[in-house]
């Protein structure tokens, strides 16, 4: 049964300064989806099953109310390692909502809608120099999808992670390690669509505290 977190969680952290435009349904519904995915990766593996009949060699169909067909990389092994790689992988901590991190998400959103780039860097700034600009730190992690319109397909995109050596965003969002994230999606001039997710251990990207060292 899916679980909505959003509500729960944001009230810790939003504010009430009338500068922050608050998340569409959509980011909040992309959020909640990953806080589900993280309730119990190993089951939600099974979502990603219905990919693996819409494949016409690797092209993968667009289902109704999906925007555009997609060329994929590497098909439908691309699908099935993912859902054999999220069977052994065990529930990790919920995400709780950051404006801060939100905001540094919907500057590549702004900048990627005009100029239809592709990315986490532009012009050599990645998601840590986004974040210094927004008043935090460098410490976050940032995964990115194009042209998926629902939130679930958001996701399941980052875990297939198609074409992707070393399945990197995949791994971002197996981390045990963040504690915060923001959602911020928009338009794309060549995909149409575009989500940026940044995490971090903390609110704002500032370094995490040391480790507790243990008592003697």
């Amino acid at each position: 049964m899916r679980r909505l977190f959003f509500a729960a969680t944001a009230a810790a952290i939003l504010t009430t300064s009338a500068a922050i435009a608050a998340p569409s349904a959509f980011e909040t519904e992309v959020f909640d989806e990953l806080n589900y995915f993280r309730e119990d990766p190993a089951d939600y593996g099974n979502e990603l099953r219905p990919y693996l009949s819409r494949f016409e060699g690797k092209l993968l169909i667009a289902e109704e109310g999906e925007d555009i067909d997609i060329m994929t990389n590497e098909g439908a092994p691309a699908v099935s390692e993912a859902i054999r790689a999220l069977r052994g992988e065990k529930p990790l901590p919920t995400l709780i909502w950051s404006n801060q991190l939100q905001r540094a998400a919907a500057d590549q959103v702004a900048l990627q809608s005009r100029t239809g780039g592709v990315g986490h860097y532009n012009d050599g700034r990645g998601p840590g120099d986004r974040m210094r600009a927004r008043g935090g730190g460098p410490y976050v992690s940032e995964v990115i999808t194009y042209g998926h319109n629902t939130p679930a397909s958001v996701i399941h995109q980052l875990l297939i992670d198609d074409g992707v050596p070393g399945r990197g965003h995949r791994f971002s969002l197996l981390r045990t390690d963040p504690r915060y994230a923001g959602v911020a999606c928009g338009t794309h001039r060549v995909y149409r669509t575009m989500c940026v997710i940044v995490m971090s251990q903390t609110v704002d990207g500032s370094a995490p505290p040391p480790p507790k060292r243990p008592q003697q």
